[in-house]
């Protein structure tokens, strides 16, 4: 019955939303499990196919965490609370349909509950930088800082997707303590670039400190967790345990890239290095690597990549680039295999002046 309410109440919030079309989602290659105990029901939702995403056939082995986030966004002063929430679901949705900032995640989640997917589960949605690969992201319509964001029902809603996340792909149900600054599951890649490895259920402001702070400090943490965990054992699973630092650090990999040199000028070659830290990095090859799509770039002149350091646990791969003309772009995420489980780098800015 909880379900059947749920999805009526789905259908009223959304039967303006011509965005948010109800259809099935293309086959998850994941969907023909086989299950070993009894796993909660996939929310009702409907499916939307985000413009921005890349092909990821991710295992549970690969997957580790659930990323919540709030969408943020503008808010009006002559609307209500639920005017702007309500208008923001909408347009975070399409937006994903299509941006210039080749940004989407797995879920957007409205005040009601509504529930729409936008990428598949087995694929990777660009939503949280070095996590993409790792985990799902889901967004919730909302402001970190408006306690009236977190509606009863969408609260509810986040514990069946949760849930139904967590056993299917293996995640653990709990909340990692820390942020990449701080905390057991803080981790130094160099001088400048700390990283967050915690699994199981995550705040976005624990990936990216440096810049975000959602989903904020009115989200009940504590309380929500016990609730995914609850809804689990009702479906007669056992939620999994978080793993030690130890156990995480023991097996990370973690990769950065940056420009090597401090100035760029027109003509002048230039060198993109990629840098890979951790137990077992020596052991990734150059067929492990994606590097960014260097032809989006107008003008771009891209060398091979040479391997420049090795080690048991380093390696450093550069690309000689140069661009005749002056100006600004980004070059986006090398993406690095190790274990069965994707490393995404941060994008890198260029200057050329």
């Amino acid at each position: 019955m909880k379900h059947l309410i749920l999805l009526a109440a789905f259908v009223l919030a959304a039967a303006g939303l011509s965005s948010c079309a109800h259809r099935s989602a293309p086959s998850d290659p994941m969907a023909d499990w086989a299950w070993e105990i009894p796993s909660p029901p996939p929310p009702h939702m409907a499916w939307v196919p985000a413009g921005p995403f890349r092909k990821g056939e991710r295992t549970p082995e690969s997957v580790t965490a659930i990323v919540i986030h709030t969408t943020e966004g503008g808010y009006k002063k002559e609307l209500s609370h639920v005017e702007n929430q309500e208008n923001n679901f909408r347009g975070v949705i399409n937006y994903f349909k299509a941006n210039d900032r080749n940004v989407s995640a797995h879920y957007v989640m409205g005040r009601n509950g509504e529930i729409c997917q936008m990428v598949n589960e087995s694929d990777v949605a660009h939503t949280q930088t070095y996590y993409n690969g790792r985990a799902f992201g889901i967004e919730c319509a909302g402001w970190s800082s408006r306690p009236e964001t977190w509606t009863p029902e969408l609260l509810e809603s986040l514990v069946e997707l949760c849930a139904y996340l967590c056993v299917k792909w293996e995640i653990p149900a709990y909340h990692p303590e820390g942020t990449a600054y701080e905390g057991p599951y803080s981790i130094a890649i160099d001088d400048d670039n700390k990283r967050f490895t915690g699994h199981g259920l995550v705040g976005h402001y624990q990936v990216q400190p440096w810049n975000k702070s959602d989903p904020g400090d009115h989200f009940p943490w504590e309380e929500f967790s016990e609730r995914v965990r609850e809804r689990i054992r009702q479906y007669g699973a056992e939620p999994i345990e978080l793993p030690t630092p130890e156990e995480v650090l023991g097996t990370e990999i973690f990769a950065t890239a940056r420009i090597a040199e401090e100035s760029v000028s027109p003509g002048a070659p230039f060198t993109y290095q990629l840098t890979i830290r951790g137990p077992g990095a020596g052991a990734v090859a150059l067929e492990d690597i994606v590097f960014p799509d260097f032809s989006v770039i107008d003008g771009l002149v891209v060398s091979a990549p040479k391997r420049t350091a090795s080690a048991a646990a380093l390696v450093i791969y550069e690309i000689e680039l140069s661009r005749p003309t002056a100006g600004r772009f980004q070059i986006g995420a090398s993406r690095i295999k190790m274990g069965g489980r994707w490393n995404d780098t941060q994008t890198v800015g260029v200057r050329i002046e």
